[in-house]
């Protein structure tokens, strides 16, 4: 060989020797001169190993990043198990220091790192051609300096494999104070765990960390595998640091600490390596690479061959060598190095879950059940929010086919312990806290539950209760956005109505207009289907449960929870319904909510809508010159005195309709309010009448209207409602009469289409 290669492994054969399949097809298609830029040089054996060197073509640019030449020398190596992929290395005795080297015992041969996909999802299309064109490719890119892109994480200076050591996230402390030691315990010979505080003495393993910080560093350049700590040393010497004389300080300093002690000095010996990252000599540091290594020689015998400790004859004990010998730099005591992680961060789990920070919204939840305890800790891993878990129920047994907390929970306040465990995802913030109050009725908490709504951006009620959820809407003073996220009976649907930022268009509102699409979408034909059955888990009454199945509730907190994140970043109003089938199939219906109108009648507030009322206006639009009308539908809330005017079904077929005078009909009318009544699960119902006048008539009630609205106040009477009827005139103009009928001019407000403030009379 020329004396400017290396040596490839094994020795020379004829290409007649070369059986292992990938090796062989190579081999063949480099005679044959089938693969261009590309010429066989010879062919190797070793042991079960076959190795094919070969010559590449490189298109280099006139000016070089790194100095790669227009041919290099290659030899790639075959195993018969082909469980790894083919070693690629230079032969080339010069060959730069360069980004994507494999890790090696020595430094020379360098080990080209081709891929970044494992081997075993790559055999299925290796060939020998592609194979040949990457490593030209490979060559080329590194030539231009473009192998490694701005946006790729910087290159590790050294790589650990032999098992993992979970750090603290704050290892570099506040203000890049690093601490002089950290205790590590170990679950198994495969994972440790550093902690800051000194672990119980019942601890199985005990072991020091010394932690080590290296001068900022370009990346890419990778060095051999340190075998023993003089390796090491060499290694971290070329960055700014002197680790045997750190070494020496800090065991100097150890023998005289409280720490140490016979079970500690017993024990390996972790070195941890900080090494700040530069993408260019000199540039801003970009990360902080970390490093671990373990001794195979306990701390006291690292001590005394490094020669700082020697053994005391008289007591036994350890003593200080004060001038210790220089030739005893560490090359016979050996290190397993091992990968490092950290503990999860917030902004790491964000970025982990694609987006490039947390966020910083302020949520007061209420209600940690089934779907709410899902959606939060879906909401946790990926570091969005900063929540008050606000709800007193406890975990019951039933409660886990379900929830999010385990039995280990079982008889604790849920929003206790899921905050507990919401906390334990990211470990840098104390990020959820709790109230265990019922939000009604909060007793003793009153105060902390005003205080965390009034202090949030938005309050989210996930407790799947029209009470709460109207409480919320009516009852709670306080400028903050109320959303409400609630599944349908059967799992099968869930639901997301958000209020605007500036409240115009409340919760309450939001709700009857979805009750409203249930009766007009087509798509939303089954919505309420009632459940197939319940359980009961205890002996009361009242301890009943729905059948509901998990994996609707594990897909409906993905989708809502993240409905909900993008939702709390918008100001508008938001009507959402999710319909997911036995096959998985999920169905996204949107409504838009349309500007609420309301009027105060006789101590009863009318709420309705713009929708509505255009709809009003196109039926009595289509019977002109003649009279019309319909039965009104919506909701009473009697306790806060209001009537929600929801929607109408228009003149039955056997109705009378004039240009002065209308009869209303009934034919078919009990069914359809039935079915309506099926339809929205009992939310809507028969609420008054309604009936138009015509053009150049005003729309104060005749004689007639007046005989109806007796008639219509014996009927309500009956159930305890108020009467209710509207008149619609010309002009979009609606009077309004609640409980009594007079001449005074009771109008809803005149509000467009396209306007999106609420009118309040």
């Amino acid at each position: 060989m020329n004396n400017k290669f290396l040596e490839p492994p094994g020795h020379k054969v004829h290409i007649d020797k070369i059986d292992i399949p990938k090796a062989r097809s190579l081999a063949q298609l480099l005679v044959k001169g089938v693969i261009q830029y590309a010429q066989i040089i010879e062919c190797r054996l070793e042991g079960e190993n076959q190795t094919i060197v070969f010559e590449v073509e490189v298109e280099v640019p006139q000016l070089l990043v790194h100095e790669i030449n227009s041919r290099e020398r290659i030899a790639a190596t075959f195993s018969q198990s082909d469980e790894a992929a083919p070693e690629v290395i230079s032969l080339r005795a010069d060959f730069p220091k360069v980004p994507h080297l494999n890790l090696t015992d020595q430094e020379y041969p360098k080990s080209l790192c081709l891929y970044e996909e494992q081997y075993r999802d790559l055999k299925s299309r290796w060939t020998a051609p592609i194979f040949v064109e990457r490593i030209r490719e490979w060559l080329a890119l590194t030539a231009k300096g473009n192998l490694h892109q701005n946006d790729q994480p910087l290159e590790p200076l050294i790589v650990g494999h032999l098992g993992h050591v979970l750090l603290p996230y704050d290892l570099l402390g506040k203000e890049e104070i690093v601490p002089s030691r950290l205790f590590v315990t170990g679950i198994d010979e495969k994972f440790f765990i550093a902690h800051s505080n000194k672990p119980s003495q019942n601890s199985s393993l005990n072991v020091i960390a010394s932690i080590h910080v290296c001068q900022p560093t370009m990346h890419g350049i990778i060095n051999s595998r340190p075998n023993s700590i003089a390796d090491l040393a060499k290694i971290l010497k070329e960055n700014g640091l002197d680790l045997l004389d750190e070494l020496h300080q800090k065991f100097k300093v150890w023998l005289e600490d409280d720490f140490v002690s016979e079970k500690y000095l017993s024990s390996c010996l972790v070195l941890i390596i900080l090494s700040p990252k530069t993408r260019e000599n000199g540039g801003e540091v970009e990360h902080t690479d970390t490093f671990v290594f373990m001794t195979g020689d306990s701390v006291k015998e690292v001590g005394i061959k490094l020669d700082v400790w020697e053994p005391n004859p008289h007591n036994g004990g350890l003593g200080v060598i004060f001038f210790p010998d220089s030739a005893k730099n560490g090359q016979d005591i050996l290190l397993n190095s091992f990968n490092p992680c950290f503990e999860l961060t917030r902004k790491l789990a964000a970025n982990l879950n694609g987006y490039a920070d947390p966020e910083e919204v302020s949520i007061a939840a209420i209600g940690v059940g089934a779907l709410g305890s899902q959606i939060v800790m879906n909401l946790a891993r990926a570091g969005f929010g900063k929540w008050m878990l606000i709800d007193n129920d406890r975990l019951m047994p039933h409660n886990l086919a379900r929830h999010e907390l385990n039995t280990h929970y079982v008889g604790f306040v849920k929003s206790r312990a899921l905050s507990f465990e919401a906390n334990l995802i990211s470990r840098d913030q104390d990020l959820y806290k709790y109230i265990p109050a019922d939000i009604i009725s909060p007793g003793e908490h009153n105060e902390e539950v005003e205080i965390a709504i009034n202090s949030s951006d938005v309050v989210l009620d996930m407790s799947a209760s029209v009470t709460v959820a109207r409480y919320l809407a009516l009852d709670v003073d306080s400028s903050v956005r109320r959303v409400t996220i609630f599944l349908t009976p059967t799992g099968n649907d869930s639901v997301l109505l958000a209020e605007d930022k500036c409240r115009t268009i409340k919760l309450d509102e939001l709700e009857m207009q979805y009750y409203r699409a249930i009766l007009e979408d087509e798509r939303l034909k089954g919505h309420f289907k009632p459940p197939e059955g319940r359980r009961r888990y205890g002996q009361s009454c009242r301890d009943i449960t729905s059948t509901l199945p998990q994996h609707f509730v594990a897909l409906h907190a993905a989708i809502t929870g993240k409905a909900f994140r993008e939702v709390s970043s918008k100001d508008n109003a938001h009507l959402k319904i999710w319909r997911a089938d036995e096959c998985g199939n999920v169905q996204h219906v949107e409504i838009e909510p349309a500007p609420v109108v309301k009027k105060v009648v006789a101590d009863w507030t009318i709420s309705t809508d713009i929708n509505l009322i255009n709809k009003f206006n196109k039926i009595r639009e289509a019977k002109l010159p003649n009279e019309t009308g319909g039965v009104l539908l919506g909701s009473f809330d009697i306790a806060r005195r209001i009537i929600y005017v929801v929607d109408t079904i228009p003149s039955p077929p056997d109705s009378r309709e004039w240009p002065t005078w209308y009869v209303r009909g009934c034919h078919g009318l009990k069914k359809k309010i039935e079915a309506i009544v099926s339809q929205t699960d009992g939310m809507l119902t028969y609420i008054g009448e309604w009936h138009s006048h015509p053009n150049g008539a005003s729309i104060k009630p005749s004689n007639n209207d007046c005989k109806v609205f007796s008639w219509l106040n014996n009927i309500m009477e009956r159930d305890g409602f108020p009467p209710l009827m509207l008149i619609v005139g010309e002009k979009k103009k609606i009077a309004c009469f609640v409980e009594e009928i007079g001449d005074s001019e009771n109008y809803l407000p005149i509000l467009e289409k396209n306007d999106t403030a609420t009118i309040k009379s």
